[in-house]
């Protein structure tokens, strides 16, 4: 065992018995998770999408629709600064949150809905706080693909290490990781189908406050920019994401071992080595994603000689464990 492992071990043994002391460590590493996710989006938010700018974005989300009801006050008051417009997004971002801290609580998790709440302030204030020298670094204003392409990794980005720590960025993701969990399935088409409906509420009010041709153009770049979020939501986050593994082996204990160490059945089925005419045993499981080193690692420990392959499962009908989220 190397040097880095044996840390890793004990200190993993020394948690496990000291409850109090984990429970800290687990908030503690949440939050300084939850500080990067948040200021990944509002950077991402204020420099790319650039909602105080002619050219620019429409965000997906609690942001999105913030950006839909910044539009009304805009249309109504005749005009807005961009220092109203960076104000009024850290305002209104946090307020269409609250409702959806409310079905965070009830119906996914209360460590969860804490998590989001802190994420959701981090977001509000950062979009206030980032100078316009930091945001404006990148003077890429008249490439709006590439624009669209950076908001994208960083919303997805963002999100995707909030759902690493059981968390969510607020706004749609917490609708999409609900949907998600009720039908064990990925997050991302979820998020992709609610945002397209923010984007046509706000093309619809951008007529009259822009030309024809921009409000196109911003509509269609956005979906640049919603396909790639999407996408890369859907690479890093693999809590949804099943596997089936076939494991060819001469181990009759190995089933057992597997069903006890991962919250998972499998199949047995009696075969014969062709060439060595030897009696095998051909085992079934589908495991999540992030269980497959795990797996991988217990058989090979049983059996060395064991033949696994790794299929990519699109979905699973049936009884499926999934660690449900606190």
């Amino acid at each position: 065992m190397g040097k880095i492992e044996k840390i890793k071990k004990d200190s993993k043994n020394y948690l496990l018995d000291h409850p109090h002391q984990k429970f800290i460590v687990d908030y503690l590493w949440a939050f300084v998770v939850t500080l990067i996710s948040a200021f990944a989006f509002a950077y991402g938010f204020r420099a790319f999408v650039a909602p105080a700018v002619a050219e620019h974005l429409v965000s997906g989300g609690a942001s999105g629709l913030t950006q839909v009801i910044v539009r009304i006050i805009e249309r109504i008051a005749g005009g807005l600064t961009p220092e109203m417009f960076n104000t009024l997004d850290s305002i209104i971002f946090f307020l269409v949150n609250v409702p959806l801290f409310f079905l965070a609580w009830f119906k996914i998790g209360k460590r969860f809905t804490v998590t989001t709440f802190v994420n959701v302030l981090c977001v509000s204030i950062f979009i206030k706080i980032l100078p316009n020298e930091m945001v404006t670094v990148f003077k890429i204003y008249d490439d709006t693909i590439a624009r669209a392409l950076f908001a994208g990794l960083l919303t997805g980005i963002s999100s995707s290490l909030a759902f690493m720590i059981g968390s969510s960025a607020g706004g749609v993701d917490v609708i999409s990781l609900y949907m998600a969990e009720r039908k064990s399935t990925s997050i991302g088409k979820y998020a992709l189908s609610l945002n397209a409906m923010i984007v046509i509420s706000y093309v619809l009010l951008s007529v009259g406050l822009d030309s024809f041709d921009s409000t196109i153009n911003m509509a269609l770049y956005t979906l640049i920019y919603f396909f790639t979020s999407s996408k890369v939501i859907d690479v890093l986050n693999q809590k949804n994401k099943k596997t089936q593994l076939q494991i060819i082996t001469t181990d009759e204990n190995m089933a057992q071992i597997l069903i006890h160490t991962l919250p998972h059945g499998c199949t047995i089925v009696d075969a014969k080595g062709a060439y060595s005419d030897q009696h095998k045993y051909i085992l079934y499981l589908v495991v999540s994603y992030n269980e497959i080193h795990k797996a991988i690692k217990i058989m090979r420990e049983i059996d060395p000689a064991c033949f696994v392959t790794v299929i990519n499962t699109y979905q699973v009908y049936g009884k499926f464990y999934i660690k449900p989220i606190k």
